[in-house]
């Protein structure tokens, strides 16, 4: 656990060294403590690139994704939910050293592919395309969930936008409780980046 929380301190701060205009990093957007619609304590998401990096990086069309961030909206009342941290490590065991994914439910399958993809985020973070944090890390589970689940040729139970729906809502609880513990997204230049060693430390 230490050595991979001190490579997600080093992709935190390679991220944040390159991303230096708040602007750019969705420091504004996340941090700003006068949300105008009132939801500063939940992420707000482009929808529109956040659907269109799933898209392009994942198995499935728009609508497959669309339709996962309709869900994370419409079950607000779960961001809060703890989260199982035993489940969703074992879920990963299975679904990445195992090789066992199909004999996941759906959204256990969804939950290790938003793991597999917080280890990755945190420890290259992030890339330069200049899109926020958040909205990277959403997109990218979503993609990895569908591509998880066409790997495994299935699962157990649920269907493929139920994965999808699993790495999304999952995500979302990791970065809605991250903030309410830190009491931030981040802070300067972070562009609400953060709270990542929040998600790193609950799960690795």
């Amino acid at each position: 656990m230490d050595n991979f929380v001190n490579l997600a301190k080093q992709g935190i701060q390679a991220y944040e060294r390159s991303h230096s205009d708040v602007s750019k990093t969705g420091g504004r957007e996340y941090n700003t403590p006068n949300h105008s619609n009132g939801t500063q304590d939940r992420p707000q998401f482009d929808d529109d690139e956040v659907v269109n990096t799933a898209s392009r990086e994942g198995s499935g069309d728009n609508s497959l994704f669309s339709s996962a961030l309709s869900f994370i909206k419409q079950n607000k009342g779960e961001h809060e939910q703890p989260i199982d941290e035993a489940d969703v490590q074992h879920a990963h065991r299975k679904a990445y050293e195992e090789d066992s994914a199909n004999s996941l439910n759906a959204g256990s399958l969804g939950s290790a592919a938003a793991l597999q993809v917080l280890k990755r985020f945190t420890a290259s973070g992030g890339d330069n395309s200049g899109s926020s944090s958040q909205s990277q890390l959403i997109s990218l589970a979503m993609a990895e969930a569908s591509k998880l689940f066409d790997k495994s040729g299935g699962t157990s139970s649920g269907n493929k936008q139920d994965a999808v729906n699993g790495a999304a809502m999952t995500v979302m609880k990791l970065l809605v409780q991250s903030k309410f513990s830190e009491g931030a997204t981040g802070g300067g230049n972070s562009g609400g980046l953060g709270g990542l060693m929040g998600l790193a430390s609950k799960l690795i």
